[in-house]
């Protein structure tokens, strides 16, 4: 049907124009970045500080994409006004008011309305970090995010069934000597002996341990962190038997005699003892897919300048 009225013809004309000029020029979509050169000053030297190794292009790039991340979800948290909703960006901007002016009779909820309009929420970086978790808590709130099935707990520690292998472990009494009398310590090791004492008998014949001295169910690490790597070492090469003294042992004090009271040796962990753990971590993977879903997705929607 043709529109003979000049007034619709015009309207008609106008909105095909419109329309034309929106598919042809569209909006120009928001800029994210560059990434803040200070933030990522501060990831190189945290990365610095536990790695020999310089930052390499990969590296440097991985930091870049972290920084956009957080800087997206930070405005996406700001335009869904989240700041207004969370009483720890509340109490940080009270915070923030005090420390400004420590002579102000202001009460809490006029601080809070003033350091909005100071714009504190933009520039504090407690508050943009606490911005950041919230919106990844929303994100992963929305994604309705199942519970894993058997099937799927099975199979992951089948994968990495080499995981749960669990190291020896052995619970033990001990004597100590200080370096300065390990001399003494064959002649301690023939009196135990002799007098088959226990190990609570034996002790009075050492020195005071500021650790103590019985142990329960103890890794090499466990008794690297409390005797040294050297102890560890000796007390698994000389296989002991539950039941059975051994030493001496040397550690960073002095030397040692051990009894041996129970051993658990290297074992797999069963699929029911490690299930809630493989649980755990398959749903809180789930919850970093939806994050970075999400914020793939998102990006899409933006000028991202990278440099």
């Amino acid at each position: 049907m043709i529109i003979k009225t000049p007034w619709l013809q015009f309207l008609a004309l106008g909105l095909l124009l419109f329309i034309a000029g929106r598919v042809a020029f569209p909006a120009p979509k928001p800029v994210l970045g560059p990434p803040n050169a200070g933030r990522l000053q501060a990831m190189s030297q945290n990365y610095s500080q536990f790695s020999r190794d310089e930052i390499s292009p990969a590296v440097l790039a991985k930091f870049i994409d972290a920084e956009l991340r957080d800087e997206l979800l930070f405005r996406e948290a700001l335009q869904r006004g989240l700041h207004y909703r969370d009483v720890a960006i509340e109490q940080r901007i009270i915070r923030n008011m005090r420390f400004l002016n420590v002579d102000t009779l202001a009460d809490d909820a006029t601080l809070i309305e003033q350091g909005y309009a100071l714009r504190l929420q933009l520039t504090d970086e407690v508050i943009r970090r606490r911005l950041v978790q919230i919106m990844e808590r929303l994100i992963v709130a929305t994604a309705r995010i199942g519970s894993p099935t058997p099937d799927e707990i099975v199979a992951r520690y089948q994968r990495d069934i080499s995981s749960w292998l669990e190291p020896p472990r052995y619970s033990f009494s001990h004597v100590f000597l200080s370096i300065e009398r390990a001399g003494e310590m064959l002649d301690l090791i023939a009196a135990v002996e002799a007098d088959q004492m226990s190990s609570e008998q034996a002790r009075a014949l050492g020195a005071p341990f500021l650790s103590g001295y019985d142990f329960s169910l103890q890794s090499a690490a466990q008794m690297t962190r409390v005797f040294g790597a050297v102890f560890a070492e000796q007390l698994a090469a000389l296989n002991p038997i539950a039941g059975e003294w051994v030493g001496p042992i040397t550690s960073a004090f002095g030397e040692h005699y051990v009894f041996i009271s129970a051993l658990q040796p290297e074992r797999t962990m069963p699929l029911e003892e490690v299930s809630l753990r493989i649980e755990r971590e398959l749903v809180r993977e789930a919850e970093e897919r939806a994050v970075e879903d999400w914020v793939d997705t998102a990006f899409a929607g933006y000028e991202v300048v990278r440099s």
